[in-house]
């Protein structure tokens, strides 16, 4: 059993949004903006699906390192706070200019498996994730690798 014990001890270690790009610790206006990209991607269906919410809440707590009880009050932070009380390109101007290319590339990722969550990826939420790919500032070659990535 120890053999499953250590990847999965690596990959809920991983916390690459936990710290902004300068190296300080992500605060919360970072965190919700991220928050909401995914929540924006869950609810472009016409329903939020279990599966969806389970990949948000597995990349929450991986990538900012946020134990179990901290993600319902996250989550329900940037839901209020979503289109159209903030605009979406202010979240992504927050991404853009706090975090580094690897972690935008990690937020896009994060994305992808949001869409990917319920098996079904529609025609808008490719566009939608190209076009946050974009407005983060990855290139075009980036954001296919992210979309690769959460495949994985």
């Amino acid at each position: 059993m120890w053999l499953l014990d250590q990847p999965r001890s690596h990959l809920e270690r991983r916390r690459g949004l936990a710290h902004d790009r300068s190296g300080g610790e992500a605060d919360v206006e970072l965190q919700a903006a991220t928050t909401i990209l995914l929540l924006e991607a869950a609810y472009g269906d016409t329903e939020y699906v279990w599966r969806e919410h389970r990949a948000i809440v597995r990349g929450l707590r991986r990538e900012f390192g946020r134990g179990r009880h901290e993600i319902p009050e996250l989550l329900g932070r940037a839901n209020e706070i979503r289109p159209p009380i903030v605009k979406l390109s202010d979240v992504t101007d927050v991404l853009r200019e706090r975090y580094s290319p690897e972690q935008r590339a990690e937020v896009v990722r994060l994305l992808w498996r949001v869409i990917q969550a319920d098996g079904v990826v529609e025609e808008w939420e490719a566009i939608f994730a190209d076009h946050i790919a974009q407005a983060v500032g990855l290139d075009p070659e980036a954001a296919a690798q992210a979309r690769t990535d959460a495949k994985r």
